[in-house]
């Protein structure tokens, strides 16, 4: 796809996901991406978000009058690792939730008065499985980022970031380096489980960390995880 193209597939990737306080007030920020798989709408994110079990909800829309509406997610599905050899647990950085196939989270340009000018239905992402990354493509993600409560209302800067260029693997991590300097963890605090998309069209990671000094974003692989998805969504046995 061209890059005008790539940036609105890009742009309207990332599902905004909120922590909330027992009072559902908005606490904390994360991201994540919406797939249709095995006849089920499933959102990805990442577990270093969510795997607290918190009191988390996913973005629906902004309702004039009415604040934003929120779907509250439970039991999120995340994974920890051992071996014979090191039996101590390790937690993998990646959750997912099933959520009703009419899921719907939109894209919204909203004035400071409340007024909507615009709604867009987020994308439901493409995922293949066979997927890998090289680096002959580019690559972007997007989330929103930097809050600040107004009036009990959270308000945040909505960024995408395009450019990328896929370096390595490490383990179950891919490693990607920014066009441009590392701005700071601030502005990437809110995309943790932003989904990576290459500019075909193709979402093969999870957005999980970076490094400012290397200017480096680093992504869990879905890849890596189709089975446990498999499992989980219990229709292995089923398919085989």
């Amino acid at each position: 796809m061209d890059y005008d193209a790539f940036f609105e597939y890009v742009k309207l990737s990332s599902i905004p996901l909120r922590k909330l306080d027992n009072n559902s007030m908005p606490i904390g920020l994360a991201s994540g991406c919406l797939i249709d798989y095995k006849k089920r709408r499933i959102l990805l994110t990442v577990q270093h978000a969510t795997g607290d079990m918190g009191k988390w909800a996913a973005e629906i829309k902004y309702e004039h009058g009415k604040g934003t509406l929120l779907y509250p997610l439970v039991s999120m599905n995340f994974f920890g690792s051992f071996s014979i050899n090191n039996p101590r647990v390790k937690d993998i950085d990646f959750s997912f939730v099933t959520v009703p196939n009419t899921f719907t989270s939109y894209f919204q340009e909203i004035k400071p008065n409340g007024k909507i000018l615009s709604e867009i239905p987020r994308n439901i992402c493409q995922l293949s499985f066979d997927s890998e990354p090289d680096s002959t493509k580019l690559y972007g993600f997007s989330g929103q980022v930097l809050p600040d409560l107004v009036s009990n209302q959270l308000i945040t800067k909505h960024r995408v970031y395009m450019g990328l260029k896929y370096i390595g693997t490490d383990n179950d991590y891919y490693i990607f380096e920014l066009p441009i300097s590392h701005p700071g963890h601030e502005h990437f605090k809110g995309c943790s489980g932003s989904p990576i998309i290459d500019n075909k069209g193709n979402t093969i990671a999870l957005v999980c960390g970076g490094e400012s000094n290397t200017n480096r974003i680093f992504g869990i692989s879905i890849k890596k995880y189709q089975v446990a998805i498999d499992i989980t969504c219990g229709d292995l046995a089923r398919d085989t």
